[in-house]
Order: C-alpha cells, then sequence, then structure tokens
C-alpha cells in the first residue's frame, strides 16, 4: 500500500491503454493495485504495480523494462496454459464472467457521477 502522501494514478490515467474504456481502465487500476498489494515482496510484477501506480512509470514503459516484461511474458503464458486446460464451456463461463465484471465497473462508475452531481 502506497504511503498517505504518495500519489495514486486514477482510471483517467489509464484511458489510452484502454482506448478510452473507462471500464476497463477501472479494471485495469484494480487489477494493478491486487498485484501490488497480493504478490510476495521481490516480485517484478509487484514492483512494477507499484511503480504504474504511484505514476513513477507509465505501463507502455513498463512492459519495455526487461525485468517487468519478462515476468510479465511468463504469467501471460501461465494463463494461456491455464485457458487452454479449459473445457469449452468453462471458457464460455470465464467470458461471461469477464463481462459481468465490467458491467459492475461501468455501473459503479455511473452510481459515482450521479452521486457527484447536485
Amino acid at each position: 500500500m502506497p504511503a498517505d502522501d504518495e500519489r495514486q494514478i486514477g482510471d483517467a490515467d489509464l484511458m489510452d491503454i484502454t482506448r478510452g474504456d473507462q471500464a476497463r481502465a477501472r479494471s485495469l487500476r484494480k487489477s494493478l493495485q491486487r498485484l501490488s498489494q497480493g504478490l510476495p515482496s521481490g516480485d517484478p510484477l509487484r514492483e512494477m504495480a507499484r511503480e504504474v501506480l504511484s505514476g513513477r512509470v507509465g505501463l507502455r514503459e513498463a512492459a519495455r523494462i526487461p525485468a517487468y516484461s519478462d515476468a510479465l511474458g511468463e504469467r501471460m503464458m501461465e494463463g494461456y496454459r491455464e485457458y487452454e486446460r479449459l473445457s469449452a464451456q468453462e471458457r464460455r463461463e470465464q467470458e461471461q464472467a469477464a463481462r459481468a465484471y465490467l458491467a459492475e465497473q461501468k455501473t459503479e462508475i455511473e452510481e459515482e457521477r450521479r452521486g457527484r452531481r447536485p
């Protein structure tokens, strides 16, 4: 967790990488937060997530840093192998869960907007 005085990026800071999709930007930010808090100390992806969340390094720039890109590539391959082991039904369920999650993010964003309006 960052120090109280440390800057934290927001969803808007990730909009370029999600092609303007705020729900995906929020999902990405939350994923980075989980990585920054849930991985063991010394894990390159934890460090990368913390650097990106603090705004010290952009996500695209982080992906070009060999230690981060190597770790990210390994995790992506692990994820791909896991995906390949899923049955067609399990894949459909995963896709439905992902769509539902993005819909929840959109709802959360809309609720926040309504809450800010007078």
